[in-house]
């Protein structure tokens, strides 16, 4: 990454590389070979390195992280029929630094694009009298929500990152950049959220643009999810309301769920999804881990364990007290389903519609289309207030208020059912216990679940309760010793960025891992 310098010194081969065609502001491309020094001139050139922000994103090696990193250690998958060898590893707790998702330089690429967006596009307002002081705070605003999610996903998944802020662009700069703690990283996304909050456009006036750009409503997302993660509660509630407060943010019907939302994608719900163009590029992360017409048996499949009415671990039918939760619940259906083999293939994005017939028998219907993949939607921010005010616990107004926030998702998805009520879960922790399990059934696939797991044992400094949903997944002394430390949450630095930067240091437990292996091993 840091060493292997991204070199933008032709910019239109970089943009030439990273089209995608989901728009018609993602296919803008300039014309000819333009030198970076003689580039800036225009907001239209400057419009079009913002583009290229977007288009890392949607990049297979990112898509493909914002799974493996946010779902495939969770409790919520397993090995399907046709795993691959570095996913087995890391559903099998064996991650080692040479593991291919281990690699954050794809990541780091969009952060670059940003960094030079930033950089660069400030100039341009004294070159192009078009292009005002609003409209380059706008663009601003987009570049540091893109960098400050991909630096949200690098320390939730590593820790202790590199935070770099300056654009790679020529050979004299130093680019051996020791890693920041976590702490700093979290302080410096906040701050750009913030910044990025004053000057953010609250729509495009274009139905794709509001879903497909950094809107408002996605900086407000994506700062009560660091607020959450960083236990800043208060904070994290005040974002989500900032979000719940847009009357145009409305959660699909029930009947209309699953078609609206991941099958056409850029519904009323949604906040920020990537787009996707079958002319231009697939979703090929979704089609290889969950399946699609061709393939339905995905890589990753629901654990079985889960998805057994009959199992304790089981979110669905699960009770409380004399209440049963979920006992028709449609994401129960829509979301997976049943294989031949005794898996549970993933349905969710992989499939176009279930149509059940009288007797309740469903069949499904698998998309040969690509999908887009959600990044932030209505429900999502509703159930991180939820977990926000449970913590909060200042009575029991806020239980009361986590309560509401959770059955406006839960009676979406079980239409007819009474709402949950409060004297069942008048404790925090049964409440806490709640809004995880309505998070996991409403959320499950969408690469939330395994850093849902991180902030509980972040709450307690154990891992104790999160190894408790993990435990019908674990096999064997050395996969609970493996996750037994808080350290072990965390993936390790790749072995080629260790060699490349003398100034990153390992993760502390794949470094005693390792100094073990080597020590027992005379």
């Amino acid at each position: 990454m840091i060493k292997n310098k991204i070199s933008l010194i032709v910019l239109s081969v970089l943009l030439a590389f990273m089209s995608v065609g989901c728009t018609d502001w993602l296919d803008i491309k300039p014309e000819g070979e333009t030198v970076l020094d003689d580039y800036w001139q225009t907001e239209s050139q400057a419009d079009e390195v913002l583009s290229a922000c977007y288009r890392g994103l949607i990049l297979d090696n990112n898509v493909f992280r914002m799974i493996v990193w946010g779902e495939l250690r969770s409790d919520n998958v397993v090995s399907g029929q046709n795993s691959s060898y570095s996913v087995q590893k890391i559903m099998d707790v064996d991650i080692t630094p040479t593991n291919e998702y281990c690699n954050w330089a794809s990541m780091y690429q969009v952060i670059n694009y940003c960094n030079t967006v930033l950089h660069y596009a400030p100039g341009v307002v004294d070159k192009d009298k078009n292009f005002t002081s609003s409209d380059l705070h706008a663009m601003e605003s987009e570049a540091l929500s893109i960098r400050a999610l991909c630096y949200f996903y690098l320390v939730r998944t590593f820790k202790n990152v590199p935070w770099i802020e300056s654009p790679s662009i020529d050979d004299t700069q130093n680019y051996d950049i020791a890693q920041s703690s976590d702490t700093v990283v979290i302080q410096n996304i906040i701050r750009d959220l913030k910044t990025a909050q004053k000057y953010a456009r609250v729509n495009f006036g274009n139905s794709i643009y509001d879903k497909a750009r950094i809107t408002l409503n996605a900086v407000n997302a994506l700062l009560a999810d660091v607020y959450l993660w960083d236990q800043q509660y208060t904070k994290c509630v005040e974002a989500c309301n900032a979000v719940l407060s847009d009357n145009n943010l409305k959660l699909v019907k029930s009947d209309e769920m699953y078609k609206k939302v991941f099958y056409e994608g850029n519904s009323t719900e949604s906040i920020f999804e990537l787009n996707f163009d079958d002319n231009v590029q697939l979703n090929n992360p979704v089609r290889f881990l969950y399946g699609y017409a061709g393939l339905p048996n995905g890589v990753v499949s629901f654990s079985p364990v889960l998805g057994s009415e009959k199992s304790e671990y089981c979110p669905f039918n699960y009770k409380v007290g004399s209440t049963t939760e979920s006992t028709k619940d449609i994401r129960e259906k829509d979301f997976y389903t049943p294989a031949a083999t005794g898996f549970y293939n993933i349905f969710k994005y992989a499939g176009i519609k279930r149509e059940e017939d009288v007797n309740g028998n469903s069949t499904y219907f698998y998309r040969n289309t690509t999908s887009n993949w959600i990044v932030y939607r209505l429900s999502d921010v509703m159930l991180m207030k939820a977990e926000a005010l449970t913590q909060l616990n200042r009575g029991e107004g806020d239980l009361q208020e986590a309560l509401n926030m959770v059955n406006a998702t839960y009676l979406r998805s079980n239409p007819g059912s009474d709402s949950l009520n409060i004297v069942n879960y008048s404790e925090r922790k049964v409440m806490e216990k709640l809004v995880l399990r309505e998070r996991q059934r409403e959320l499950m696939f969408e690469g939330k679940r395994w850093f849902d797991l991180v902030r509980l044992a972040r709450r307690s400094n154990t891992t104790t309760e999160l190894l408790s949903y993990l435990s019908p997944k674990l096999s064997g002394e050395e996969q609970f010793s493996n996750l037994s430390v808080m350290n072990a949450l965390y993936m390790p630095i790749y072995k080629y960025e260790l060699e490349a930067n003398p100034s990153l240091k390992q993760n502390p437990f794949y470094a005693e891992t390792s100094s073990n292996k080597k020590t027992n091993s005379k």
